[in-house]
Protein backbone atom coordinates (compact mmCIF):
# COMPACT_ATOMS: atom_id res chain seq x y z
CA UNK A 1 0.00 0.00 0.00
CA UNK A 2 2.77 2.32 0.69
CA UNK A 3 3.86 2.40 -3.27
CA UNK A 4 0.99 3.80 -4.01
CA UNK A 5 0.72 6.94 -5.36
CA UNK A 6 -2.51 9.55 -5.78
CA UNK A 7 -2.77 8.84 -9.81
CA UNK A 8 -2.37 5.14 -9.15
CA UNK A 9 -5.19 3.95 -11.04
CA UNK A 10 -4.53 -0.26 -11.33
CA UNK A 11 -3.44 -2.91 -9.44
CA UNK A 12 -2.73 -5.91 -11.07
CA UNK A 13 -1.68 -8.92 -9.19
CA UNK A 14 -1.34 -12.32 -9.77
CA UNK A 15 -3.71 -14.90 -7.70
CA UNK A 16 -1.35 -17.74 -7.75
CA UNK A 17 2.04 -18.09 -8.85
CA UNK A 18 1.84 -19.92 -12.12
CA UNK A 19 5.52 -21.09 -11.86
CA UNK A 20 6.05 -21.86 -7.93
CA UNK A 21 1.95 -22.00 -6.87
CA UNK A 22 2.41 -19.43 -3.98
CA UNK A 23 -0.59 -17.78 -3.30
CA UNK A 24 -0.63 -13.90 -2.88
CA UNK A 25 -3.03 -12.13 -0.34
CA UNK A 26 -5.36 -10.60 -2.88
CA UNK A 27 -8.19 -10.32 -0.54
CA UNK A 28 -6.81 -8.57 1.69
CA UNK A 29 -5.36 -6.11 -0.36
CA UNK A 30 -8.51 -5.74 -2.46
CA UNK A 31 -10.26 -4.64 1.09
CA UNK A 32 -7.48 -2.09 1.36
CA UNK A 33 -8.40 -0.97 -1.79
CA UNK A 34 -11.46 -0.53 -1.66
CA UNK A 35 -11.19 2.41 0.11
CA UNK A 36 -8.89 3.75 -2.26
CA UNK A 37 -9.72 5.40 -5.90
CA UNK A 38 -7.40 2.96 -7.16
CA UNK A 39 -9.12 -0.30 -9.17
CA UNK A 40 -7.66 -4.08 -8.04
CA UNK A 41 -7.09 -6.49 -10.99
CA UNK A 42 -6.24 -10.30 -10.13
CA UNK A 43 -5.26 -12.58 -12.60
CA UNK A 44 -6.76 -15.96 -11.17
CA UNK A 45 -5.84 -18.29 -13.99
CA UNK A 46 -3.89 -20.58 -11.37
CA UNK A 47 -5.99 -20.06 -8.57
CA UNK A 48 -10.29 -19.14 -9.86
CA UNK A 49 -12.46 -22.48 -8.63
CA UNK A 50 -9.70 -24.12 -6.32
CA UNK A 51 -9.43 -20.97 -3.88
CA UNK A 52 -12.90 -20.11 -3.79
CA UNK A 53 -13.19 -17.58 -0.56
CA UNK A 54 -10.03 -15.59 -1.78
CA UNK A 55 -12.04 -14.36 -5.09
CA UNK A 56 -15.31 -13.50 -2.97
CA UNK A 57 -13.08 -10.08 -1.61
CA UNK A 58 -14.24 -6.94 -3.17
CA UNK A 59 -11.68 -7.54 -6.41
CA UNK A 60 -12.81 -5.11 -9.20
CA UNK A 61 -11.84 -7.11 -11.92
CA UNK A 62 -10.54 -11.64 -12.25
CA UNK A 63 -9.37 -12.68 -15.25
CA UNK A 64 -10.13 -16.37 -15.68
CA UNK A 65 -8.65 -18.75 -18.31
CA UNK A 66 -11.02 -21.68 -19.61
CA UNK A 67 -9.08 -24.25 -19.75
CA UNK A 68 -7.10 -24.35 -16.44
CA UNK A 69 -10.81 -25.84 -14.87
CA UNK A 70 -11.13 -28.06 -17.66
CA UNK A 71 -12.99 -25.98 -19.72
CA UNK A 72 -12.37 -25.17 -23.47
CA UNK A 73 -8.90 -23.96 -24.62
CA UNK A 74 -9.06 -20.80 -26.14
CA UNK A 75 -12.25 -19.07 -24.19
CA UNK A 76 -11.69 -16.93 -21.19
CA UNK A 77 -13.57 -14.20 -19.09
CA UNK A 78 -13.30 -11.16 -17.38
CA UNK A 79 -15.42 -10.26 -13.95
CA UNK A 80 -15.64 -6.56 -13.80
CA UNK A 81 -17.60 -5.25 -10.51
CA UNK A 82 -19.49 -2.37 -9.89
CA UNK A 83 -18.67 0.26 -7.08
CA UNK A 84 -21.38 1.31 -5.67
CA UNK A 85 -23.35 2.87 -9.00
CA UNK A 86 -20.23 3.92 -10.61
CA UNK A 87 -19.26 1.12 -13.62
CA UNK A 88 -15.53 0.58 -14.49
CA UNK A 89 -13.57 2.74 -17.07
CA UNK A 90 -13.04 0.23 -19.31
CA UNK A 91 -12.20 0.66 -22.74
CA UNK A 92 -11.97 -0.99 -26.37
CA UNK A 93 -8.71 -2.73 -27.64
CA UNK A 94 -10.61 -3.92 -30.71
CA UNK A 95 -13.24 -1.58 -32.95
CA UNK A 96 -16.12 -2.27 -34.66
CA UNK A 97 -19.60 -3.09 -34.12
CA UNK A 98 -20.69 -2.20 -30.93
CA UNK A 99 -23.54 -5.11 -29.94
CA UNK A 100 -21.02 -6.03 -26.87
CA UNK A 101 -21.88 -2.88 -24.56
CA UNK A 102 -19.37 -0.98 -27.07
CA UNK A 103 -16.28 -3.29 -25.60
CA UNK A 104 -15.42 -5.24 -28.35
CA UNK A 105 -16.87 -5.64 -32.11
CA UNK A 106 -17.88 -9.50 -33.68
CA UNK A 107 -20.09 -12.90 -32.68
CA UNK A 108 -19.13 -14.28 -29.45
CA UNK A 109 -18.05 -18.03 -29.34
CA UNK A 110 -21.33 -19.13 -27.71
CA UNK A 111 -19.89 -22.70 -27.72
CA UNK A 112 -16.58 -21.80 -25.75
CA UNK A 113 -18.63 -19.16 -23.71
CA UNK A 114 -20.99 -22.68 -22.88
CA UNK A 115 -18.43 -24.45 -22.28
CA UNK A 116 -16.35 -22.38 -20.14
CA UNK A 117 -19.79 -21.93 -17.92
CA UNK A 118 -20.39 -25.84 -17.78
CA UNK A 119 -16.92 -26.18 -16.22
CA UNK A 120 -16.87 -23.66 -14.01
CA UNK A 121 -20.67 -25.01 -12.69
CA UNK A 122 -18.79 -28.43 -12.59
CA UNK A 123 -15.62 -27.10 -10.90
CA UNK A 124 -17.29 -25.32 -8.22
CA UNK A 125 -19.48 -28.53 -6.91
CA UNK A 126 -16.06 -30.77 -7.08
CA UNK A 127 -13.65 -27.88 -5.59
CA UNK A 128 -12.61 -29.63 -2.81
CA UNK A 129 -12.44 -33.64 -3.94
CA UNK A 130 -10.24 -31.93 -6.59
CA UNK A 131 -8.04 -30.29 -3.83
CA UNK A 132 -7.91 -33.19 -1.82
CA UNK A 133 -6.78 -35.60 -4.71
CA UNK A 134 -4.34 -33.12 -5.94
CA UNK A 135 -3.00 -32.74 -2.45
CA UNK A 136 -3.04 -36.56 -1.98
CA UNK A 137 -1.08 -36.85 -5.04
CA UNK A 138 1.40 -34.01 -4.19
CA UNK A 139 2.18 -36.03 -0.93
CA UNK A 140 2.96 -39.50 -2.76
CA UNK A 141 5.13 -37.06 -5.41
CA UNK A 142 7.20 -35.32 -2.38
CA UNK A 143 7.04 -39.28 -0.70
CA UNK A 144 8.40 -41.00 -3.18
CA UNK A 145 11.18 -37.79 -4.45
CA UNK A 146 12.76 -37.80 -0.71
CA UNK A 147 15.74 -40.66 -1.95
CA UNK A 148 16.91 -37.80 -4.19
CA UNK A 149 18.22 -34.46 -3.50
CA UNK A 150 16.06 -31.15 -3.92
CA UNK A 151 14.57 -28.16 -2.11
CA UNK A 152 11.29 -26.80 -2.62
CA UNK A 153 11.51 -23.70 -4.23
CA UNK A 154 8.60 -21.03 -2.93
CA UNK A 155 6.41 -20.47 0.68
CA UNK A 156 5.01 -23.78 0.99
CA UNK A 157 2.96 -22.32 4.16
CA UNK A 158 0.75 -20.81 1.13
CA UNK A 159 0.55 -22.28 -2.11
CA UNK A 160 -1.89 -24.63 -3.98
CA UNK A 161 -1.72 -28.17 -3.54
CA UNK A 162 -1.31 -28.85 -7.89
CA UNK A 163 1.96 -26.76 -8.58
CA UNK A 164 5.33 -27.63 -7.52
CA UNK A 165 8.56 -26.03 -8.04
CA UNK A 166 11.57 -28.15 -7.65
CA UNK A 167 15.58 -27.74 -8.22
CA UNK A 168 17.32 -30.80 -7.37
CA UNK A 169 20.50 -30.14 -6.33
CA UNK A 170 23.56 -31.08 -8.84
CA UNK A 171 21.28 -31.40 -11.51
CA UNK A 172 20.96 -29.65 -15.11
CA UNK A 173 17.07 -29.21 -15.53
CA UNK A 174 17.00 -28.89 -19.03
CA UNK A 175 18.70 -32.60 -18.89
CA UNK A 176 16.21 -33.65 -16.91
CA UNK A 177 13.08 -32.41 -18.91
CA UNK A 178 14.60 -34.60 -21.77
CA UNK A 179 15.24 -37.83 -19.93
CA UNK A 180 11.42 -37.27 -18.52
CA UNK A 181 9.68 -36.88 -21.71
CA UNK A 182 8.37 -39.85 -22.09
CA UNK A 183 6.82 -40.18 -18.59
CA UNK A 184 6.35 -36.71 -17.90
CA UNK A 185 5.32 -33.00 -19.59
CA UNK A 186 7.53 -30.68 -17.77
CA UNK A 187 9.16 -27.26 -18.33
CA UNK A 188 11.62 -24.68 -16.75
CA UNK A 189 10.59 -21.03 -15.71
CA UNK A 190 12.07 -20.44 -19.34
CA UNK A 191 11.12 -21.73 -22.68
CA UNK A 192 13.07 -24.59 -23.54
CA UNK A 193 13.13 -23.47 -26.63
CA UNK A 194 14.61 -20.01 -26.13
CA UNK A 195 17.96 -19.25 -28.49
CA UNK A 196 19.22 -17.29 -24.68
CA UNK A 197 18.17 -19.14 -21.57
CA UNK A 198 18.13 -17.31 -18.71
CA UNK A 199 17.07 -18.03 -15.30
CA UNK A 200 13.44 -17.90 -13.90
CA UNK A 201 12.59 -14.55 -13.61
CA UNK A 202 10.14 -15.62 -10.79
CA UNK A 203 13.14 -17.76 -8.86
CA UNK A 204 15.43 -14.61 -9.73
CA UNK A 205 13.20 -12.12 -8.30
CA UNK A 206 12.74 -14.49 -5.44
CA UNK A 207 16.50 -13.78 -4.51
CA UNK A 208 17.57 -17.28 -5.40
CA UNK A 209 21.04 -18.14 -6.44
CA UNK A 210 21.64 -18.37 -10.24
CA UNK A 211 22.36 -22.63 -10.39
CA UNK A 212 19.08 -22.92 -8.31
CA UNK A 213 17.01 -20.48 -10.23
CA UNK A 214 18.08 -21.74 -13.64
CA UNK A 215 17.10 -25.31 -12.95
CA UNK A 216 13.92 -25.09 -11.45
CA UNK A 217 11.84 -27.32 -12.75
CA UNK A 218 7.84 -26.44 -12.96
CA UNK A 219 5.10 -29.91 -11.91
CA UNK A 220 1.80 -29.28 -12.02
CA UNK A 221 -1.21 -31.58 -12.25
CA UNK A 222 -4.98 -32.21 -13.27
CA UNK A 223 -5.69 -35.21 -10.23
CA UNK A 224 -7.35 -37.06 -13.07
CA UNK A 225 -3.77 -36.99 -15.22
CA UNK A 226 -2.14 -38.65 -12.79
CA UNK A 227 -3.80 -42.08 -12.47
CA UNK A 228 -1.04 -43.73 -15.16
CA UNK A 229 2.10 -41.83 -13.23
CA UNK A 230 4.04 -43.81 -11.11
CA UNK A 231 6.00 -41.20 -8.45
CA UNK A 232 8.31 -44.03 -7.68
CA UNK A 233 9.35 -44.42 -11.70
CA UNK A 234 9.79 -41.00 -11.92
CA UNK A 235 12.27 -40.55 -8.54
CA UNK A 236 14.21 -43.47 -10.12
CA UNK A 237 14.76 -41.55 -13.33
CA UNK A 238 15.71 -38.55 -11.50
CA UNK A 239 18.33 -40.67 -9.24
CA UNK A 240 20.31 -42.05 -12.53
CA UNK A 241 21.28 -38.01 -13.08
CA UNK A 242 21.86 -38.19 -9.06
CA UNK A 243 23.99 -41.48 -8.37
CA UNK A 244 24.75 -40.16 -5.18
CA UNK A 245 20.92 -40.30 -3.81
CA UNK A 246 20.07 -42.26 -0.83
Amino acid sequence: MERLRPDTLLVSLMHVNNETGVVQPVAELAHKLRETSTYMHVDAAQGYGKLTQDLTAPIDMISVSGHKIGGPKGVGMLLARHRGWDTLPLKPIMFGGGQERKLRPGTLPVPLIMGLAEAAKIFHKEHAQWNKEAAAFRARLLDALAKTRFRINGDQDHTVPHILNLTFDGVDAEALIVMLKDQVAVATGSACTSASYTPSHVLTAMGLPEEVASNGLRLSWFPSQTTDLDPTELANAIMRLQPDSA
